[in-house]
């Protein structure tokens, strides 16, 4: 498997792991875009240093490296 294989599976389990329902995802999201990508976002901090604990190391640093392509 190459590297931008793995690299999506890491980020499509990420994704998953995190509960659209209750807001989790969209949470950390906005950390991510707000932090990392320069864009001015509302979120919940302690809610995205929750959400972002449920992630392994691996599955956050391609979350952000994936939200960082995108924005």
């Amino acid at each position: 498997m190459n590297s931008n294989s793995m690299a999506l599976d890491l980020v499509i389990g990420a994704v998953l792991k995190l509960d659209p329902v209750t807001g989790i995802r969209q949470n950390v999201l906005a950390f991510i875009q707000s932090c990392y990508c320069g864009l001015v976002r509302n979120y919940d901090f302690e809610a995205a240093m929750k959400g972002l604990a449920q992630l392994s190391d691996e599955e956050q640093h391609a979350l952000i490296a994936h939200a960082m392509r995108v924005n």
